[in-house]
Order: structure tokens, then sequence, then C-alpha cells
């Protein structure tokens, strides 16, 4: 039997990040581990704020590291991203050439505020379907 690649699929924005996972038995994708959010400190926080900038590339960057690291212990085969631009830009940066080199796909999306269920229909073309038997 072949063995399945582990596709891990990164949904971020500049403050908050998942990583999800195909999941056969349920037929959608589930959230594997949230890798953290950038709280709000103060209201009325706008996108354009040089604070909010720098907080935000500096949690791509922490992304990026973490997904390094990950890839480094062997926890998935193949990844991809879906984030907004300069978000997608940011983590991209910060990945090593081995990490780099596992990255089957990316889509400039915010997907963020989608629960998992409803994260299916925008990822299907990243769906793996199940190995045949050999």
């Amino acid at each position: 039997m072949t063995k399945q690649p582990v596709l891990w699929v990164l949904v971020a924005d500049g403050a908050q990040a998942r990583v999800v996972v195909p999941d056969a038995v349920e037929g959608r994708f589930r959230t594997l581990v949230s890798l953290g959010h950038i709280p709000h400190t103060r209201e009325g926080l706008h996108v354009h704020d040089e604070a909010h900038t720098t907080h935000v590339k500096g949690f791509a960057e922490d992304i990026g590291a973490r997904l390094n690291e990950e890839a480094r212990k062997g926890a998935f085969d193949q990844l991809v991203l879906v984030a907004p631009g300069h978000v997608l830009h940011d983590v991209r940066e910060k990945l090593n050439k081995a990490t780099a080199a596992l990255v089957a796909g990316s889509a400039q999306h915010d997907y963020t505020k989608l629960n998992d269920h409803d994260l299916s229909p925008h990822l299907a073309q990243w769906w793996l379907a199940p190995a045949e038997a050999v």
C-alpha cells in the first residue's frame, strides 16, 4: 500500500493562524493546531497603523519559523499556504530551503474566519485522495 503524504494547510491572516489537515473519516478539513493570534491591544487599530504592520510581519515570521521546525521534525510531507498576499509573502520569506521545497501550492485568500466545515470547498484542489493498494 502506498503511504499517503501528510498534507498541512496553513490558513492565516495577519493576526491568527492555524494548520488544517484533510480528515478522510469526516470528509473535510479539520484543525490540527492553532499557531496563535495577535490580540488587539487597543481599540481602533487600523490596518495601515505602523505598529500593527510590525506585529503582522513579526507574526508571519514566527509562523514561518514554526513551520521550519515542524518540517525539520518530519511533521508533514506537503504544505499549502493560504493567506492574504502580504502575509503569504512574509511567511514565504521566513521558510528555509527545505521547508520551501515542501510547498505544494498557495492561495491569496483570508479564510481564517471560516470554520473547518466551510473550508473544504475552498481547499478542495488540495484534497488528497486515499492511497490505493499497490
